[in-house]
């Protein structure tokens, strides 16, 4: 634009600026020069440049007056006039602001009520869409003046105007980002118009030229229900999970760069099935239902579509939540057998994530261990703990807790983690490595579970020896020393009350009686060593422990207390049998001790039998 057409345009502009503000003066309005005007101002302001200026004259209150004062027979007008106001929001927060003060969102609410004007309707939703983007106030006060509830009775196929579907769906979307707006349209009656939509676009085929009101009609829905369980059940109660289901199978695009814009519209619906088929209330009558149960098993094996197996693989893993489930989809349907073949196909992180997730859950009866152990199970997953995978902290994890599971109580698996692959040395490996709390904690605990499922066991030495070894028992020793969890603390307790129980080779005793481990040695943002104890634990495993055994003030259970003691004995016992050293001066007083305090918990126990 030349600087005289521009001049001439900024005149053109403050003269009908001039014209509004005299008409809104006058008690007899000209609402058809008021159109016009607006209509003029409206072209203007596609101009970037104009907006400023035109916010700062006050143009947006004389408007809100205007708007007050007009009634049902001037949509013309309305229309011309919400354009002005939404071209002046166009990405211009401080207009947004003014719009809000001015209390135009208030007067539109009664606008929607007026179906037989289309145009007027879609141009509400234009300036909806406009003045609430990444502007929270007024998407909160859409939402308090009943507009969100009248732009979602728009989203109604064939019944309403296209273009206002549209961008109803595009305000909606960025209404539900807005905790305080969304829970005021987070309604059963919502989620059922949101599905009657996908259904129609997806059923008609007109999904195929709507991506973009696809894209944002399922992301509201996703934010809409991934955090109500009672949203999710409206999903099942209306038979949505088989619609959401043929979506992800069959819905195809042709064009290629359409495709990219499907699959992310399939994985976000992926997570809407997922998440509709999570709540306890519905788990049996999903699991109970053979259509979606055996379709669930036929999706799993889809050797076509990724997001297709991995939604059935995720759902599964939410129907095996009870012990009933888990032996039934084990031993009946072979499901773990199932996972762990999709696990040696896939090198997709997330869908492994999937896979172990589910897999974990069926690991947790007593008698799908011995079937899961038995189809080479740990050989399969325990490459997860190498370090070339410490990047996917959250499959390492997930596979800790399944290893953990297949050795609580299962000799067999037991032995086969001890002699027949290399699990025990990655799991070794992987808790010297680790600096992670939790993970290292969890990897100790299939240390003391295999302590406790070989020790119980007759005949069996050989195992015995084999963890009696200074790399196993020293990471329970810390567990105990470091551990601000009672709970953590009693499983190595109990692991080495029973290591105790027999002789025990030099150099486990050398382990208890040490020092704590001298700090590890760090280097500062100049350089210079720092010390830094990573457990934050100073103390000894003796001094840990036998101040959690005297302390009056802890907060370890009274039982755990005297399991503490037991193993003090034990130690004090096997100390006594050494002929390499003489530990009497460390031990003695400590035994001492332990029966002292054995003594006073037995005592209270039997007075306060409810402790």
């Amino acid at each position: 634009m030349s600087n005289t057409s521009k001049d001439s345009k900024i005149e053109c502009v403050e003269e009908d600026t001039s014209t509004l503000n005299q008409i809104s003066e006058t008690e007899t309005k000209d609402w058809t020069s008021c159109t016009n005007t607006c209509r003029t101002l409206a072209d203007a302001l596609r101009e970037p440049s104009f907006r400023s200026p035109l916010g700062e004259a006050g143009v947006i209150e004389t408007l809100s007056r205007l708007l007050q004062e007009s009634s049902g027979e001037q949509v013309d007008f309305r229309i011309q006039a919400l354009r002005v106001l939404g071209n002046l929001c166009f990405d211009h927060v401080d207009n947004r602001k003014r719009v809000k003060d001015a209390g135009i969102i208030r007067i539109l609410a009664s606008y929607f009520d007026n179906r037989d004007s289309d145009s007027l309707i879609r141009t509400v939703c234009g300036f909806c869409l406009n003045s609430s983007m990444d502007y929270a106030p007024i998407l909160i006060e859409m939402a308090e003046v009943g507009i969100a509830k009248k732009l979602v009775e728009l989203i109604e196929p064939e019944k309403e105007d296209d273009g206002s579907i549209t961008l109803a769906l595009k305000t909606l979307d960025n209404l539900v980002g807005e905790d305080d707006a969304r829970k005021l349209i987070a309604t059963p009656s919502t989620v059922k118009t949101y599905m009657s939509m996908f259904e129609y676009y997806f059923k008609s085929g007109e999904y195929i030229e709507e991506l973009d009101n696809m894209e944002d009609l399922v992301d509201t829905l996703l934010q809409l229900i991934m955090d109500d369980d009672n949203l999710q059940n409206v999903i099942i109660d209306i038979d949505g999970l088989f619609v959401l289901l043929d979506f992800l199978e069959y819905s195809k695009i042709e064009d290629e760069e359409d495709k990219n814009k499907l699959e992310d519209i399939q994985k976000t619906v992926s997570k809407i099935a997922i998440y509709a088929s999570s709540t306890d209330s519905k788990m049996n009558e999903l699991y109970d239902n053979q259509l979606i149960l055996s379709r669930l098993l036929e999706m799993a094996k889809n050797k076509e579509s990724e997001v297709v197996h991995q939604c059935a693989v995720y759902i599964l893993g939410n129907l095996a939540r009870s012990d009933d489930h888990c032996v039934q989809l084990t031993n009946k349907y072979n499901l773990s057998e199932l996972l762990l073949n999709l696990y040696q196909t896939t090198e997709n992180a997330i869908f492994q994530y999937a896979i172990l997730g589910c897999l974990k859950h069926l690991c947790l009866p007593a008698a799908n261990k011995e079937t899961i152990g038995n189809s080479r199970c740990l050989v399969i997953i325990s490459p997860m703990l190498d370090n070339s995978k410490d990047m996917l902290k959250r499959n390492q994890f997930l596979t800790i807790g399944i290893i953990k599971l297949l050795c609580i109580g299962n000799y067999k698996n037991a032995r086969q983690i001890i002699e027949e692959n290399d699990t025990l040395s990655l799991v070794i490996s992987f808790i010297k490595r680790v600096d992670d709390v939790a993970a290292k904690s969890e990897a100790t605990r299939i240390l003391t579970n295999l302590v406790k499922t070989v020790w119980i066991e007759k005949d069996n030495t050989d195992l015995k020896a084999k963890l009696l070894d200074a790399n196993i028992i020293e990471p329970i020793i810390e567990l105990i020393r470091t551990s601000t969890f009672p709970i953590l603390k009693n499983d190595g307790i109990m692991a080495l009350t029973l290591v105790f129980s027999d002789l025990i080779p030099e150099p486990i005793l050398e382990k208890v009686v040490a020092d704590p481990p001298a700090p590890k040695i760090t280097q500062d943002e100049k350089g210079l060593d720092q010390q830094q104890n990573v457990d934050n634990e100073e103390r000894s495993f003796l001094q840990v422990l036998t101040d959690d055994i005297g302390l009056e003030n802890n907060e370890i259970p009274t039982q755990i207390k005297s399991n503490a003691c037991v193993l003090l004995c034990k130690i004090a016992e096997a100390t006594n049998a050494s002929v390499a050293q003489d530990y009497s001066t460390v031990i003695a007083p400590l035994k001492s001790l332990a029966l002292e305090r054995l003594k006073q918990l037995s005592s209270n126990s039997s007075d306060n039998p409810n402790q």
